[in-house]
């Protein structure tokens, strides 16, 4: 009776945490969460900061973040609204300040977004690059993640970066990688 009893217990544990919100393993890491309750896991990607000219951008000096590899694995649907769960140190932010989503250009064997232009010296504007990045609305999700809505994305090669605190080298990230097809 104790054995039954105690199968019993685990079954009832066991349901009541799958219905639990879970928090993807490590900061920066990311999945779509589906209607149904499963989760598939973004590609995880090492992105390099490189600068120089940018001739498209008309910048002497661009700051951009580069992926190895033209196209994501991870690839969804068009005219789906996307659900993504993101980890962060904490979720005590608001997610526009720590999580940057972007949308990259896409060559055969890598993907860029221009983050910064530095054009002094010049008569041209120094700046920040916004243009491509991805407006989204967040909120939170599990102990130290944000749930990402996502709706209306044209097709491309998409990525997001979570500012770690605890990063220990500025020149290389990970980039949670995914395609709108």
């Amino acid at each position: 009776m104790k054995i039954i009893y105690t199968l019993i217990t685990i079954l009832i544990w066991g349901l009541a945490v799958s219905g639990q919100e879970r928090d993807p393993e490590f900061i920066g890491d990311a999945y779509l969460l589906k209607s149904d309750g499963t989760s598939v896991s973004l590609d995880k990607e090492i992105g390099d900061f490189t600068s120089g000219i940018s001739w498209s951008h008309n910048s002497f000096n661009a700051l951009s973040l580069e992926i190895a590899g033209g196209k994501a694995q991870s690839r969804f649907a068009r005219d789906v609204p996307l659900q993504l769960v993101v980890r962060a140190a904490d979720n005590n932010s608001d997610p526009l300040t720590i999580i940057g989503m972007y949308k990259f250009k896409s060559k055969t064997k890598s993907r860029s977004v221009v983050l910064s232009k530095d054009n002094s010296g010049t008569f041209m504007k120094s700046r920040t690059n916004s243009k491509d990045m991805i407006r989204f609305s967040g909120k939170k999700y599990a102990k130290s993640s944000y749930i990402i809505a996502l709706k209306d994305l044209g097709s491309g090669e998409y990525g997001l970066v979570v500012s770690n605190p605890n990063n220990r080298d500025e020149k290389r990230v990970v980039v949670s990688c995914f395609a709108i097809d």
